[in-house]
Formats: structure tokens, C-alpha cells, sequence
């Protein structure tokens, strides 16, 4: 194999899958490198670590001679990174086991496994898919995996959930702290009603994959793997077994208090007042009464403050106590001027809403009663 490449558009491309690849230690060697073949189409860049696995084109490739190599993944990358030539000159050795790579005054001789070792990647499936927008997808994927727990013992819970029911995909996620809910059309015209849980790693790949391309892509939601076709590559994954727990009760409430409140100055209050506070006492304490929000901090090595926030209010005052870090991150992922926040009461989850159908419900710590 014999190619000539962007090295930019090369090094972007890996990054895209590096997160597939081990971090240190694999099963076989082969699962630490990438493998790069060319086709009529370009150059494909294949990762696997077997739960997981994509392939990306890159199609502005010269192709002197066609062939495959598979070489180490991150420190592959890594050289891309710092080469500052351009134009990147890929030269397999005869026994495929490693590569010559030059790029002006740069020259390495870089071993590798031999590409026949390295693992198929299913194909995407061409039936029983949905189509979905890339960007309004990808928007709902980060706002509402934000709050997907990290907590290996709860297996779970460490994935955004999806549901195919008709014309409307719904994710949910939740760590136990907080739950995030979201709703969008997609195209469904074989009627599939279909979910499954896609692990956090999964949904990261996901995220950088789909940053840019064409408006539409399809995926498959089955058991047991996920599988997603976009404009320059493929992706399939295990997806996480078990049943999801019954989110629905927690987004049902009737909130007896409304509170609209512009939400950059929220934002602010929140971070300001999130200052204030130490990890022995990371709590804020909002009261909502008289057109305003106060927000009230108290730490015996840090002191005090009180900073008071403009709103309008539906409903008998209240007052509820939060970790700001989560009250700041629900604020981060809307992007409407205003904000609803939502209470049925003291001691239950408080809502945050924009404009669309985004919640972001994050419990309560302490309720502290007049």
C-alpha cells in the first residue's frame, strides 16, 4: 500500500476512533493499532476493541498502490499531531508489518501487526433502520448524556437510553442526582418500536463522528448491538444489557410552582454563588417568593452570601436546597434566554425547561421548611 494524504485531515480522522482503541492493555496486540485499507472510495480507517467498532472514510487520498497495514493507534496519531508538513506520504513495507512515513524533512519507519490479524467490523445493515437529522441528534445526545452515570456498579444506569416509538425517538438519562429527558422526530417508515441502553464510550464516538457530514444518517437500534450509518463511515456496538428503570413517574409530576427567570443571570447567580461553598458543604439554598430568586450559601470556613436573581412565579414560595455543580450543568445544556423551573415540592425533583421538550430534573439534598 502507497498513499499520499492531508496529514490534518488524516490526524482528525483517527482522533474520530482513537476513543475506541484500549488505553494501555488489550487482549491482542492487533485491538491497539488501526487498520488502514484503500478501496475505489479512499482510504478506510477501521478501530475495534470487539464491543465496539467503526470505520471512517477519508476520501481526499492518492492512491499510488492499493493495500492495508495496521499500525499503533495512539502513537500514530500522536505524530500526526506534531508533524507541521502538510502532505503525509504513507508507504507500506513488503511484509505489511509497519509503514514508512515521510512528510518533508520528516521520516519514521514505524512497526506494526500484521493487518490480517485484525478483526472484521460488521457491516450496516440495510433494512429495519431509522433516519434522524445529524444535528438536532447530536445536540439532544449531549445535552441529555450529560447527566449518565459513571458508576460501573450500576451498570445500567451508564448509558443514555433510547426509545423508537413511531415517528419519535425519546433518550433519557440519569445517575441517581439527576435525569435528563428529550424528545425528537425521526423518519420511522417501517413503524419500528425498538430500545436499548448505549453506553457511555459508545455515545463519546458517537458525538465526535456525527460533528460533521451530511443532514441525515440512519441507525438500527437491536439486541445486542447498536449499529449507525453516516455520510463518511459506519459504526456498531454492544449495547448494555438489562432493563432500564422506570424513569416516567419523576417527569409525570404537577409542578405547583413555576418560575421563569432569564437564564444567563441564573447562570451566573449559580456559579457565583457555587464560589461560596466547599465540598463539605457544596449546597445552595434557593427561595422563590415575591418575584425573585435568592440564592444562599453558608460555610463555616468560607462565610456567606446572598445573591438575588429577578424572576416571574406562579405558586406559593419555596425554598430547596442543591448541589450547584448540577444546577449548573442543566442551566449549561439549555440554550433558550429563558428558563422554566418547575416544583411539585421541597422534598421532589426540580424541573429545568427551555422552549423544546429538553427537562433536566435534579433532586433536592436538604429541604429547609420556613
Amino acid at each position: 500500500m502507497k498513499l499520499r494524504c492531508d496529514r490534518n485531515e488524516l490526524a482528525d480522522c483517527l482522533g474520530d476512533v482513537l476513543g475506541i482503541v484500549p488505553a494501555t492493555q488489550a487482549t491482542k496486540p492487533i485491538f491497539l493499532d488501526f487498520h488502514l485499507k484503500t478501496d475505489a472510495s479512499g482510504l478506510l480507517v477501521e478501530a475495534t476493541d470487539l464491543d465496539m467498532g467503526a470505520r471512517i472514510r477519508l476520501e481526499r487520498v492518492e492512491i499510488i498502490e492499493h493495500g492495508d497495514l495496521a499500525l499503533p493507534a495512539s502513537r500514530f496519531h500522536s505524530l500526526l499531531r506534531e508533524i507541521p508538513d502538510k502532505t503525509l506520504t504513507i508507504e507500506a513495507f513488503p511484509d505489511k508489518r509497519g509503514a514508512m512515513l515521510r512528510a518533508g524533512a520528516y521520516e519514521f519507519k514505524m512497526l506494526g501487526e500484521d493487518p490480517r490479524d485484525f478483526p472484521s467490523i460488521p457491516e450496516f445493515a440495510r433494512e429495519g433502520f431509522v433516519s434522524a437529522s445529524r444535528e438536532p441528534f447530536v445536540e439532544m445526545l449531549r445535552r441529555v448524556g450529560v447527566a449518565a452515570s459513571r458508576d460501573l456498579t450500576r451498570f445500567q444506569l451508564t448509558g443514555v437510553f433510547f426509545e423508537i416509538d413511531g415517528e419519535q425517538l425519546t433518550m433519557t438519562a440519569t445517575d441517581g442526582k439527576r435525569l435528563t429527558n428529550d424528545t425528537m422526530v425521526i423518519s420511522n417508515p417501517s413503524r419500528l418500536l425498538a430500545s436499548s441502553i448505549i453506553p457511555n464510550r459508545v455515545v463519546d464516538v458517537l458525538l465526535k463522528v456525527l460533528a460533521e457530514g451530511a443532514e441525515d444518517f440512519q441507525f438500527i437500534l437491536g439486541d445486542p448491538s447498536f449499529q449507525a450509518s453516516f455520510g463518511r463511515g459506519e459504526l456498531t456496538a454492544k449495547v448494555i444489557q438489562g432493563t432500564y428503570p422506570d424513569y416516567r413517574p419523576a417527569i409525570q409530576d404537577s409542578p405547583r410552582v413555576k418560575v421563569t427567570a432569564k437564564r444567563s443571570d441564573f447562570l451566573s447567580a449559580a456559579k457565583t454563588a457555587a464560589l461560596m461553598t466547599d465540598k463539605n458543604t457544596a449546597t445552595v439554598l434557593f427561595r422563590f417568593e415575591d418575584g425573585r430568586a435568592c440564592l444562599h450559601t453558608k460555610a463555616s470556613e468560607i462565610g456567606e452570601s446572598r445573591i438575588e436573581v429577578p424572576v416571574t412565579m406562579q405558586g406559593d414560595p419555596i425554598e430547596v436546597r442543591y448541589n450547584p455543580t448540577y444546577f449548573i450543568d442543566a442551566l449549561r445544556c439549555l440554550t433558550d434566554e429563558e428558563v422554566l423551573l418547575e416544583f411539585s415540592d421541597a422534598d421532589r425533583p426540580g424541573a429545568l425547561r427551555g422552549a423544546e421538550h429538553y427537562r433536566h430534573l435534579v433532586m433536592p439534598l436538604v429541604t429547609m421548611k420556613s
